[in-house]
């Protein structure tokens, strides 16, 4: 009987791998390493202001807080020849003023620090329009609460990579907005051409009538989302930057680069 019980247990626990997930698995090293540069940073649509953050990384077991690193050169160039030396407005943060970011175009940034180079490429995806929140009652934790789902029609015959940022402001609660620490990302594997409905899961749990959720679809480019998948293989709870998630950067840095289209919907939910 115990034999079967532990098949039974164990044949779940496999359901339950795979239905988390359809994506092929990333082995990870999670042993302490040296601390290596981690270079996080944004282009997005319309805007000419863009943000690069340069720190130094701690090792798996320490907590995430990470030094800043000034003194780097940080420049941007776009396929069309446009290029910006950027200009630290604080430690470790850099800046653009006029680099516009456009649907369709490769930018190449190049970053140097102490003599070593890193540098990545990525292109900013057609935008896919986020329509709206859905909300449909949280059948699993029960006592009226409510599981966000984003609206889109997703585009045929196009591979489609979603990053998501949601907060909350709780109506019960004097806190302000909540931001969810899970990393949420989607794409279109078994979704290609559809209206897509495929709900949202964080940290912040469910949804209560009267709260405010505020939620950005970000549409992402496939390296940049192989960047998020692995590192929320490594650290779903917030955890310190593993030591080798798969970066879009050259050079032996962390971190990521990513042109992408950008789109925030306001909710309050409704009963």
């Amino acid at each position: 009987m115990k034999s079967i019980q532990n098949k039974l247990f164990y044949s779940f626990i496999a359901l339950l791998v795979i239905l988390s997930s359809c994506q092929k698995v990333i082995v990870l090293d999670l042993k302490d390493a040296e601390a290596k540069y981690v270079i996080e940073g944004e282009i997005n649509k319309d805007e000419t202001v863009h943000y690069i953050y340069i720190s130094k990384s701690v090792k798996f077991s320490e907590d995430n807080t990470f030094p800043s690193v000034s003194g780097a050169t940080v420049v941007i160039t776009d396929n069309l020849g446009n290029t910006e030396t950027l200009t630290e407005i604080n430690p470790g943060k850099y800046a653009t003023s006029n680099l516009i970011g456009v649907e369709g175009r490769t930018y190449t940034i190049n970053v140097s620090i102490d003599g070593k180079t890193f540098s990545a490429t990525s292109t900013m995806p057609t935008q896919v329009n986020l329509d709206l929140i859905y909300f449909i009652d949280d059948d699993f934790g029960g006592k009226g609460g409510k599981i966000a789902i984003p609206i889109r029609q997703d585009p045929a015959n196009i591979q489609n990579n979603y990053r998501f940022d949601m907060w909350v402001k709780r109506v019960n609660a004097n806190k302000g907005w909540e931001r969810d620490s899970a990393i949420i990302i989607q794409d279109d594997q078994f979704a290609d051409g559809v209206v897509t409905q495929q709900p949202v899961f964080g940290t912040i749990g469910a949804f209560m009538p009267g709260d405010s959720c505020l939620t950005t679809m970000m549409c992402i480019d496939k390296n940049v989302y192989k960047y998020f998948y692995s590192l929320s293989l490594n650290s779903p709870g917030g955890a310190a930057t593993p030591s080798n998630p798969v970066s879009n950067f050259t050079g032996g840095c962390l971190g990521y680069f990513s042109a992408q289209t950008k789109q925030t919907v306001k909710i309050e939910v409704q009963p």
